[in-house]
């Protein structure tokens, strides 16, 4: 069923800008994205927000999505997707394959001060042919409650999930499907080993979404090597945030110039954009970036440190273009160096 919403509230909307996604309802609660170092690997964080508040938002679905008639439930949707930005959205009902699908669930570090701090969340290989991510954290699951949905569910109910799922038309294999209610529910069809029933909300969408939007959602829910990861591997889409007009965003690029191990080549490309540019406003800008960079704490006055890894260019002949070639900088000096040859060419 097709529905069209011309006077949503905008509480819950998913961005995705051909490399990260960010679901929102109402702030920003989870934030997916690739490897991009030549893994299969992607990446994922939520925040914590609780069952409890999203059932705040679907509580007129909670009867319908346990027992209701299809009519019942299409109608409590057209309700819900009010809570919705404006949009196309198809709304279906139907099976989620236990045999060929995967939930994914953000596990938050232990806060051990014997553990490394420097991990990500969630991590995982999308082998399967359908994955979906929770918007809950593990920590938020709770055991009694998925115990009263396996007693209901061989009991005969059949409660239902709700999976939103943004389709990029662009990147339609690249869009994300969100667990937007229903996580108890999921687990319970887990443990049954039973194929889920769950309501579908797909929303139609054909142009991306702002990388800028998408950052500022994941710099408040990310941890800062995650973060890191994130805006070092987002590649183009770095290159249309307007930094003179960001200080959130130029303040978080400032951390990784200071703290990073390595500067990769989309950061680099930031740099010489505004050196390129010939603005004044734009060199003010790069001076100070560049100030943050020589503050960088993996380097020294000589080498007493492990250095700094950068990128170069170098022109091979057979290409006939530009490649980038990985290099550590041991001091400032070749810092300075690096700078000159690289940046301000």
């Amino acid at each position: 069923m097709e529905i069209h919403i011309t006077h949503g509230q905008g509480i819950i909307k998913a961005l995705y800008d051909g490399f990260a996604s960010c679901l929102i309802i109402r702030r920003p609660v989870a934030v997916n994205w690739p490897d991009s170092r030549g893994s299969v690997g992607e990446y994922y964080a939520v925040s914590e927000l609780s069952e409890q508040e999203k059932i705040r938002l679907t509580d007129d679905l909670n009867r319908s999505l346990t027992d209701g008639t299809e009519a019942e439930i299409i109608a409590g949707i057209e309700d819900f997707l009010k809570l919705f930005e404006n949009g196309t959205y198809q709304v279906n009902l139907g099976t989620i394959s236990s045999a060929n699908s995967s939930f994914y669930m953000s596990r938050t570090p232990p806060a051990d001060q014997n553990t490394d701090q420097q991990k990500f969340s969630g991590w995982f290989y999308p082998f399967d042919d359908f994955n979906y991510l929770y918007t809950l954290e593990s920590k938020s699951i709770d055991p009694a409650r998925t115990e009263f949905y396996i007693d209901l569910i061989r009991k005969g109910a059949r409660p239902k999930p709700i999976i939103f799922y943004s389709l990029y038309h662009l990147d339609p294999m690249l869009s994300s499907a969100f667990v937007l209610d229903g996580h108890h529910k999921i687990e319970a069809y887990t443990r049954l080993k039973m194929d889920i029933p769950a309501v579908f909300i797909v929303k139609d969408n054909n142009d991306y979404s702002s990388a800028s939007e998408i950052m500022h959602g994941a710099h408040y829910l990310l941890q800062d090597i995650e973060f890191e990861h994130l805006f070092q591997n987002n590649d183009e889409n770095l290159q249309h945030i307007n930094f003179l007009n960001d200080k959130v965003l130029t303040n978080a690029l400032d951390k990784i110039l200071r703290e990073s191990e390595r500067i990769d080549i989309p950061v680099i490309e930031v740099l010489i954009r505004h050196h390129q540019s010939g603005l004044p406003e734009d060199r003010i800008w790069l001076n100070k970036r560049l100030e943050s960079l020589a503050e960088n704490v993996h380097l020294s006055f000589f080498n007493f440190r492990k250095g700094l890894n950068v990128y170069f260019p170098k022109y091979i002949e057979d290409y006939k273009s530009n490649t980038w070639f990985l290099k550590t900088l041991r001091n400032t000096m070749e810092l300075n160096t690096w700078i000159n040859e690289t940046v301000l060419r």
